[in-house]
C-alpha cells in the first residue's frame, strides 16, 4: 500500500500502478519539477519513446507535499484508477470514434449515394471531433489534484547506492 501525505497526516490510497525515482530539478510552491531518466517504467512501455524522442530523461511535475529540495532523490507515484482513466481515454475514444464515424457514413452515404467518400469524411471527423474531446478532457483531468503525481518518498544518498 502507498501512503501519500495529505497536510502532514499520511492517508491510505489505492496501490500507485506507476512509481518512478527521480530527481527535484526545481520547486515551486507545493509542487517540483523532477528530472526521471528513461528506462525503468519506459521500457515497459508499448509507445516505444514516442513521449520524447531522442532524450534520456523526462520532465514530471508532481504535487510536493513532503517539502523537497533542488538535487534530492525522490519517489513519484500515480494512482492506478488515474493512470487506467486517462489511457482509455486517450486510446480507445478515439478508436471508438472513428469506427462510429465510419458506420454512420456509410449509413449516411448509402442514403445519398456516395457511400465511400461519406464512410471517410465522416469517419475522420468523428477521430477529429474525438481529438478535441481529448484535449479537453485532458485540461479538465490535470486540473484534479488525484489525477497528478504526487513525491511518497525522499531517499537518502544511502538508500540509493544500497548500502545499508
Amino acid at each position: 500500500m502507498v501512503y501519500y501525505v495529505s497536510k502532514g497526516i499520511f492517508t491510505r490510497r489505492e496501490k500507485a500502478i506507476i512509481v518512478e525515482t527521480g530527481r527535484v530539478a526545481k520547486i515551486d510552491v507545493g509542487k517540483a519539477i523532477i528530472e526521471i531518466e528513461k528506462g525503468t517504467a519506459c521500457a515497459k512501455c508499448h509507445a516505444g519513446c514516442a513521449c520524447d524522442l531522442g532524450k534520456n530523461t523526462m520532465v514530471v511535475e508532481a504535487n510536493d507535499p513532503l517539502g523537497v529540495h533542488v538535487d534530492q532523490f525522490v519517489q513519484l507515484s500515480i494512482p492506478n484508477e488515474s493512470a487506467l482513466r486517462a489511457s482509455f481515454v486517450v486510446y480507445v475514444v478515439p478508436l471508438l470514434a472513428l469506427i462510429i464515424g465510419t458506420l454512420v457514413g456509410e449509413y449516411l452515404g448509402t442514403r445519398l449515394g456516395i457511400k465511400n467518400v461519406f464512410e471517410i469524411l465522416v469517419g475522420f471527423g468523428g477521430l477529429g471531433l474525438s481529438l478535441l474531446f481529448v484535449r479537453y478532457y485532458n485540461n479538465v483531468f490535470k486540473q484534479n489534484l488525484k489525477n497528478q503525481p504526487i513525491i511518497t518518498k525522499v531517499y537518502d544518498n544511502w538508500q540509493l547506492t544500497g548500502d545499508n
